[in-house]
């Protein structure tokens, strides 16, 4: 069955959305606008008077016309008062143009000011909008393109605003005032302006197409060159490991020619309006002239009507731009509000509810979850982990294990099945609350490019120095922290570059017990480390699970030793539980796993 067409007035309404979305942004700021276009008022009305300003003073300057005898004569025969009078008049000429360079300045100023305020809440909201958006996004979004969208797309948003602030509304009332000043001195004259200048729209009217075209594969290619120029970034390990910096200088490259190409289109599309414009200006300029011969207008009339087409011109382009800046700007707002408007598939409950405390039970009741039509991640997975307790969740790779503590986290919400917590299902929960409640360290750790102390703080970001220090020698990280250049203070670099795997590691492990949360979820949390470091953070997460729920994906024979309960998973289902001990026993997937991995044979 095929889609209901769109009627006319629905394109049109849908076409026009992102800009109403976009002046929706003005309202905080309105009296500031509303001063910057009372400035554009004022400036285009000094506008419009220039011409009858230099029509009386040039009837003063030229009493006779442009006879020089009569000029002379009537110069002797006015006397000093005559001259006063014209010194009086041609100081009405610079005072005006004084005050319309400055209401101009005002208005400028004032819609700078308001265009980049609104710059930095789009900004703003449109990170917090991608921010919060659930995991199966990130999954499929390209960093690189995110970030084109949050500093390219708003910037061309704030531009084209900026501009259409300044001049939607200064320049119409400079273009009608001016032509009234015209038609008030010589209404034949204006008749011919008014025929020209709706010659004018017609290049804007063809090439404003083009642009729009040419402005949405801008903003599609400078979002491509973003992508490269992040996962070179961050992949330049890799990259160098494979000696393939020519190929991505090679593809970076063959991006910005690409861009090139197109940007050119756009500039020869929105420029070639002005030359065109111009044109059509000249001939105008050029009948008015032989109409000023046949006519025998005096001096100061000549003089006025060309001030007023010289004045009108400026309106006249800057309007003829406008639909162009609108078609590039489209493509712009467009993917910023649809970015913003996108649904999250986890989201919060109108009533849901904060857990003041928590005493750390888990339940999985036959819960099933897919990341996709392929075979799914886990099925009917049925587990219950008592407050305090700690689990060891063991299996092969694509068992499940970690979409486990991806549900717990309400990283993703099950497809079937539920997760309870403390005995609340946690999609009644508020998401801030329950995270509150956890901690985690995984396998991958992450560091941010800033000092130790900060990246162990974010665990806590109230937390005093002191207990940051605390954190540090539980995790056992407090030494080597201190034989660093800097100690606390020391910079990490790129995601932690600056460190050792382990270091790395034990200070991912600080951050999780200084932020004590009840819950404690570890992802392979001592895999990057050497036997060593291994029982010391073995001791410190023994101190740390002391009275906390802990569930823990292993593959490390000491995790699984201490654990109070092994759950064993295979295909993504839960297909036994028990002890260490219990499991040897019972357990064939165990038996199997445990020598395969542990490199011990059941019998010992």
């Amino acid at each position: 069955m095929s889609k209901p067409r769109k009627t006319r007035g629905e394109r049109f309404g849908a076409q026009w959305r992102p800009y109403a979305e976009l002046l929706a942004y003005l309202h905080p700021y309105r009296r500031r606008f509303a001063i910057g276009v009372a400035m554009g008022v004022l400036y285009a009305l000094l506008n419009g008077s220039i011409p009858i300003i230099v029509k009386y003073v040039g009837d003063r300057v030229f009493p006779g016309g442009a006879d020089q005898e009569a000029i002379h004569a009537a110069a002797v025969s006015g006397g000093g008062g005559r001259v006063d009078g014209v010194l009086l008049a041609c100081l009405l000429v610079p005072v005006v143009m004084i005050l319309r360079g400055f209401f101009s300045y005002l208005n400028a100023y004032q819609m700078s000011w308001v265009s980049l305020r609104v710059l930095n809440d789009i900004r703003s909201k449109l990170f917090g909008s991608i921010v919060s958006q659930s995991m199966e996004f990130f999954d499929q979004a390209r960093t690189g393109r995110l970030m084109s969208r949050v500093m390219n797309d708003t910037k061309v948003a704030q531009s084209t605003l900026s501009q259409l602030s300044v001049n939607l509304f200064k320049q119409p009332i400079a273009l009608v005032t001016g032509m009234a000043a015209v038609l008030y001195i010589d209404w034949k004259f204006s008749l011919i302006t008014l025929v020209l200048f709706p010659i004018c729209i017609i290049p804007v009217a063809i090439y404003g197409r083009k642009v729009r075209k040419a402005g949405k594969a801008e903003e599609q290619l400078a979002g491509e060159m973003n992508v490269i120029l992040q996962e070179t970034f961050s992949g330049i390990r890799v990259i160098k490991s494979f000696a393939r910096e020519k190929l991505m200088t090679g593809l970076f490259e063959n991006a910005t020619l690409r861009q090139f190409r197109n940007s050119l289109r756009v500039k020869k599309s929105t420029e070639i309006t002005t030359p065109l414009v111009e044109i059509v200006a000249a001939v105008g300029v050029g009948i008015a002239l032989f109409y000023v011969y046949l006519a025998e207008l005096s001096a100061a009339k000549f003089l006025a009507l060309m001030a007023g087409i010289f004045l009108l011109y400026e309106p006249v382009k800057a309007l003829s731009r406008i639909h162009l800046q609108l078609q590039k700007c489209l493509a712009a707002t467009t993917s910023i509000f649809e970015l913003m408007r996108r649904p999250r598939t986890v989201t919060e409950a109108d009533d849901a509810v904060a857990l003041p405390a928590c005493r750390g039970e888990i339940v999985l009741e036959e819960v099933g979850f897919s990341y996709g039509p392929h075979a799914p991640a886990l099925r009917g997975v049925g587990l219950r982990v008592d407050p305090g307790q700690r689990v060891a969740l063991v299996g092969p790779s694509g068992a499940g294990k970690s979409t486990i503590l991806s549900l717990i986290l309400r990283f993703y919400d099950p497809q079937q099945g539920t997760v309870r917590l403390d005995g609340h299902d946690i999609r009644t929960l508020q998401i801030e609350s329950l995270r509150s409640h956890i901690g985690i360290v995984t396998q991958d750790t992450f560091l941010f490019h800033d000092t130790i102390f900060n990246n162990i703080r974010f665990g806590r970001p109230d937390a005093t120095r002191e207990e940051v220090e605390e954190a540090a020698r539980q995790a056992y990280a407090y030494e080597f922290i201190l034989a660093q250049p800097q100690g606390f203070d020391s910079v990490v670099g790129d995601k932690g570059c600056l460190l050792s795997g382990g270091q790395q590691q034990r200070l991912s492990i600080a951050r999780a017990l200084l932020k004590n949360a009840p819950i404690l979820l570890l992802d392979e949390a001592t895999s990057a480390l050497d036997s060593e470091s291994e029982r010391m953070i073995q001791s410190a997460l023994e101190k740390l699970a002391t009275g906390k729920t802990v569930v823990a994906i292993a593959h490390r024979l000491s995790t699984v030793l201490t654990a109070d309960l092994i759950a064993v998973m295979s295909g993504g289902r839960v297909v036994a539980t028990g002890t260490h001990a219990e499991l040897l026993r019972t357990s064939d997937d165990y038996r199997t796993l445990y020598e395969m991995q542990f490199h011990h044979p059941a019998a010992a």
